[in-house]
């Protein structure tokens, strides 16, 4: 008779202190994600400083939308319902059925649900006002899977349906390359074909892929030459040293859901963000939407301001990314995503506005922003720019005191009753220096024309151009709520203020 292989009273040992680990792992689990999922406005940690005093007018949307002809009386909806009579000769957009669409998806805004809420109509519709360059915006998502790694379905079907169901104007496929592994058939030229044969005029397919470290966290590469999966690069130096790579220097990458894979803590994630000065070109953003959600991005490495702030004040300069990370077959149909500021839909212009940080995240399907910002000799600098701010010379001449100021204008359009403008805040250097709260229902912005609501204005402020001429990098962004409980959300990326060319300490 064989014997036992460990004494009785042994296994039951080890029973009891796996069974207790698994207790504790499962413990810490949960009450890490209820300390990520603590609704605490970041205004509840930092001292709100009003400096800058903001201001707000209505506006029509042939307007705010930069309509060539003024004489056009429809509204742009994008709906099965209406007659093709209120569209353009070249209408760019297929019309889709209502069934099994994005009208009838996503439990996080109700306006989803409502086809006359879709705005599609962009062709010649720029958001940008006056004194800048005409530009529209174009939605998208940059974060995405399918079955070739953990989705479902193939990078053929993603692309088809979030250009013909989804409604997006851009979509890249990111799938783990470390699937690749027991895949040898998935390849990324083989990625980059599919990519190819999915392009339309009215839509921009790219190819990507997500590099996923337990330990150093999840970063999404798009225009790279080739992948690097964390067993080819386990150390976040390997995969540093890979993007650096000649072949690989028109890569743009990203941080993504910073703290979403809750086992790290942050201690290791990113390694806290540390600035790699030969990457600033190539970390182009940092999500501040995942999925739906906005709140737990609040929070940061430090518990006190966001995570797109202790970025930029690592020295990266990083634009705000709205992601979708779809799983399953929806792609397009949530609300995150980014809009993209640029004259033309095709990849070279995508790419540029891209690497510009000329882009905003956005939990709306359907918001057009735009935010910029100007000194008292300069022109309008789009969200994403950089600004050059010389020191103030002293001299012994007296002179009456001029005060130089910082001018800044929000434009938006939204279209979905549902997603009233509610409070948009103004942050320099991660402080709050402005905010604007729109208490009346309907709404101050609120327009109806026939039986459409919607929301058209132009906000603006300014602060004195001494507080960023110090010789210093500042920087300096803003956000808006909307809905009833500030559920929905938008942020520009940040416009830099720069003396000279160095980060500021955190």
């Amino acid at each position: 008779m064989k014997k036992a292989l460990l004494p009785r009273s042994t296994t039951l040992v080890l029973a009891l202190v796996l069974a207790l680990c698994t207790l504790l792992y499962a413990s810490w689990k949960t009450v890490h994600f209820i300390w990520l999922s603590h609704r605490e406005t970041i205004n509840e940690r930092q001292p709100f400083q009003p400096i800058m005093v903001a201001r707000w007018r209505k506006l029509d949307w042939r307007e705010v939308l930069n309509v060539p002809d003024r004489s056009k009386k429809e509204l742009p909806w994008f709906d099965t319902r209406l007659p093709t009579n209120n569209e353009p000769p070249d209408f760019p957009y297929q019309r889709g059925p209502i069934g099994n669409s994005w009208f009838a998806s996503s439990p996080y805004d109700p306006g989803s649900f409502l086809p006359n809420s879709r705005f599609k109509w962009k062709r010649g519709l720029a958001i940008t006002g006056p004194g800048s360059e005409p530009m529209i915006g174009w939605h998208g998502t940059l974060h995405s899977h399918t079955g070739w790694s953990d989705g479902a379905a193939t990078p053929q079907e993603a692309y088809g349906f979030a250009r013909d169901r989804g409604g997006l104007d851009f979509f890249a496929v990111t799938d783990h390359p470390e699937f690749w592994l027991f895949n040898p058939g998935r390849t990324w030229d083989q990625l980059k074909e599919i990519a190819a044969m999915a392009n339309r005029p009215d839509f921009v397919a790219l190819p990507g892929f997500e590099y996923s470290s337990p330990i150093f966290g999840h970063y999404t590469v798009i225009g790279s030459d080739g992948v690097c999966s964390a067993i080819k690069c386990p150390e976040l130096s390997d995969f540093y040293r890979w993007l650096l790579l000649p072949k690989n220097r028109d890569a743009l990458v990203a941080f993504a859901h910073p703290l979403v894979q809750r086992d790290n803590a942050g201690r290791f994630e990113f390694a806290q963000m540390g600035f790699v000065p030969a990457l600033e070109k190539q970390m182009f953003g940092v999500e501040v939407i995942h999925w739906s959600g906005h709140d737990r991005f609040h929070f940061g490495f430090s518990g006190r301001q966001p995570f797109i702030d202790e970025a930029m004040a690592q020295g990266w300069h990083t634009g705000a990314l709205g992601s979708q990370d779809n799983h399953s077959l929806n792609w397009g149909l949530a609300n995150a995503r980014i809009g993209v500021l640029s004259k033309n839909l095709d990849r070279p212009s995508l790419i540029e506005a891209l690497r510009a940080r000329r882009f905003y995240a956005t939990s709306s399907r359907d918001l057009e922003m735009a935010f910029d910002a100007k000194t008292s000799t300069g022109t309008w600098t789009p969200m994403g720019g950089i600004i050059q701010i010389p020191r103030p010379q002293k001299t012994k001449a007296k002179s009456t005191d001029v005060k130089l100021m910082i001018e800044t204008r929000l434009r938006l359009f939204e279209p979905d009753q549902y997603n009233a403008p509610r409070r948009i805040e103004w942050i320099l250097d991660g402080r709050v220096i402005s905010r604007l709260d729109f208490e009346g229902l309907p709404h101050e912005l609120a327009s109806t024309e026939d039986t459409a609501n919607y929301y058209s204005g132009e906000i603006t402020g300014a602060f004195s151009e001494r507080l960023v001429s110090d010789g210093e990098r500042h920087y300096l962004y803003a956000r808006m709520f909307m809905g009833d409980d500030f559920a929905t959300y938008a942020q520009s990326s940040p416009i830099i203020f720069s003396g000279h060319h160095s980060p500021s300490k955190p």
